[in-house]
């Protein structure tokens, strides 16, 4: 179940769970809804007019009975598609309400698992990864806590060693507050990430002029959030919708004005980056190429056909019947509710604030209970009903118009590139000579370790910039991070040698040796020593070759630009050229090459070529744990 899981299934969903603090005695279902309404009450006052692009928040209640063995939650899944901000927008509105109902522990995940952390990548302690982090990871009173692993296992803690039930966790997390807060260093990329989001919604938005039949016109004054599903209604449009397009009997263009429309910047580039070429029968007339009118015509006419689909689809589903909300007890419960905590402040019933507000509240709850398919799109029909398309005011109105929004954004160049990544991660102002000094012992030092099966582990600087936790004391001979369970066993390995070589020669000198079988007398014997003596005159051939071989490589090299690496050691040169030496004064006399200039060089140009993008250098490059602004220093001193 989700409830269990590190992360959800789909790449563009995110799940939450909101757990209040319900007793066990009284009615849960009631104390579950009454919850939900004050969540929605508080989200909507919190996001009025933001554009979602796809789903907005939606909350079931899970009662006990429903929950298994989870405590009674309100559960809900959202999926944002390609506009990653409505995800942390959601992460803003749940810590807030958190603040507000300081009794509610909260849990959200996504594709990546506890996401939240992603930020705190690099200072996260080393138990932390997406299989040890299930259910631990939370929002409480608008902090992130963690529940750390024990570390060690003969800690006295009640934090637990294992994955502990949601049961469990959420019982922790609201009575041990003290010992499940994340250090500060966690806490506030998160915060910054989060006010990133907020501060960034008025520039993530673009209005410009449409021209529009004067029925869409009127929607989007008075519900500017139906542009979402407008646009999703006519990117996603098929082949079978074609003769409902070319008629466009809810919205003829006939009818057409220009009005100003905001968008996300995103459904903006959806919309303008969809070819659609219109049936000339149906009435649409576009201007020419280059005339400045182009732009805002095209999508005023795709919009037209995104709310025609709309307006088609809600149609075909009221000849059916298949649900009414009108008839749903749960429904009306949840209206009656709403009005009793005065939700709709007061509006005349049928009045355009009013239906705008009930608009909302069965937007939420149509997700809430789950209806799929078409009653859970925007019910155009009966929205059109409440507002009045004004054709002669909006003629009046398209002088005082504002002007388009700049859409230069939609083209990035190179050199703008180069310039939000050096915003992003300081890739100026750095000394060349300075970073390519810093980079040369890192890489040489890290091509000389060894790894096992799980990788390579962190250095001890790395390990002790990891050293977050406070719920154990500090110790003075203890350097690793005191949150893992496997630190005393980690400090033990690092003050034992092992050199794989050697054992597997003396292995291997082991299982080269071999007893006679049967027969030990005399005659068996001598035939034994005779064929020692022959494997040894073969073994003597084998090795008079290979040095002869071995020869004959070190003559081609020497016409290559492979010594060139191996600057600072003239003995290596001095060891190759000469001729007729043994074969152990070679292993005596070798020297390993040094990286010098030309490694690196080729490491960098590697790095240049992948763009900003994963690849060998870069993982090679990050594992020396090397700032950025250092390898783009470098990589300008080369070039």
């Amino acid at each position: 179940m989700a409830q269990t899981s590190s992360h959800v299934d789909s790449e563009d969903t995110v799940e939450y769970w909101l757990f209040p603090n319900i007793s066990e005695d009284g009615d849960q279902l009631q104390e579950l809804e009454a919850f939900r309404t004050r969540c929605f009450t508080f989200i909507q006052d919190q996001s009025q007019n933001y554009i979602w692009h796809e789903d907005s928040i939606n909350l079931k209640v899970v009662t006990k009975r429903t929950a298994g063995d989870n405590p009674p939650h309100l559960y809900g899944k959202t999926r944002y598609g390609c506009n990653v901000e409505d995800e942390w927008f959601i992460v803003h509105l749940f810590r807030s309400f958190s603040v507000t109902e300081n009794d509610v522990v909260i849990r959200i995940v996504d594709s990546d698992g506890d996401f939240l952390l992603v930020e705190a990548a690099d200072i996260l302690p080393r138990w932390a990864n997406p299989e040890s982090c299930i259910n631990r990871v939370f929002i409480h009173v608008g902090q992130v806590h963690m529940i750390s692993i024990a570390d060690r296992p003969s800690s006295i803690t009640p934090l637990p060693s294992g994955q502990p039930s949601l049961m469990d966790a959420v019982h922790i997390v609201r009575s041990m507050p003290h010992l499940t807060i994340a250090p500060s260093p966690i806490q506030e990329p998160i915060r910054q990430r989060i006010e990133k989001c907020v501060s960034q919604i008025d520039s993530s938005l673009h209005r410009c002029n449409v021209f529009v039949p004067a029925s869409v016109a009127a929607l989007l004054q008075s519900y500017p959030t139906l542009v979402a599903p407008a646009v999703h209604a006519f990117c996603q449009r098929d082949a079978s919708q074609l003769q409902v397009i070319r008629a466009m009997r809810f919205f003829p263009p006939e009818t057409r004005v220009w009005t100003s429309v905001t968008f996300t910047k995103c459904l903006y580039a959806m919309l303008v980056h969809r070819n659609y070429q219109p049936d000339h029968r149906t009435g649409w007339t576009l201007p020419p190429n280059g005339d400045p009118k182009r732009t805002g015509s095209e999508l005023g006419m795709k919009l037209a056909v995104g709310f025609e689909l709309l307006a088609n689809e809600e149609s075909l589903h009221q000849q059916g019947g298949d649900y009414s909300l009108e008839m749903d007890s749960r429904w009306n419960r949840f209206l009656n509710t709403l009005k009793e905590k005065g939700f709709f402040q007061d509006f005349l019933e049928s009045s355009q604030p009013y239906n705008e507000l009930l608009e909302k509240a069965r937007e939420f709850y149509m997700n809430s209970v789950g209806v799929e398919g078409p009653a859970k799109k925007p019910v155009i029909l009966r929205l059109m009903q409440s507002v009045f398309a004004d054709i002669e005011k909006f003629k009046k109105e398209e002088a005082h118009l504002p002007a388009d929004d700049d859409d230069s954004w939609l083209s990035v160049d190179p050199a703008t590139l180069d310039q939000i990544l050096g915003d992003k991660f300081g890739l100026l102002g750095v000394d060349d000579d300075e970073a390519k000094a810093e980079i040369l012992p890192k890489l040489e030092t890290f091509l000389h370790r060894k790894s096992d099966y799980e990788g390579l582990t962190p250095s001890s600087g790395r390990k002790k910039s990891r050293k977050l936790s406070h719920l154990a004391p500090p110790s003075a001979s203890r350097k690793t991070s005191t949150l893992s369970n496997t630190s005393d066993v980690s400090q033990l390995s690092n003050h034992i040698g092992f050199d794989p070589d050697s054992f597997a020669s003396a292995m291997q000198g082991i299982l080269d040796f071999a007893l006679p079988e049967d027969n030990w007398d005399l005659e068996s014997n001598s035939s034994s020593l005779s064929s020692y003596s022959e494997e040894e005159e073969g073994e003597e051939l084998v090795d008079k070759e290979m040095n002869n071989y071995m020869q004959t490589m070190d003559q081609e090299l020497l016409s290559t630009d492979v010594l060139r690496t191996s600057v600072d050691n003239p003995t290596r040169k001095e060891s190759v050229m000469s001729e007729g030496c043994e074969s152990f004064s070679d292993v005596e006399n070798f020297q390993p090459v040094k990286i010098d200039s030309a490694a690196l060089e080729s490491l960098l140009a590697s790095y240049t070529m992948q763009r900003g993008g994963p690849g060998p250098a870069s993982i090679l490059l990050n594992q020396l744990n090397l700032p950025r602004s250092q390898i783009s220093a470098s990589k300008k001193q080369t070039d």
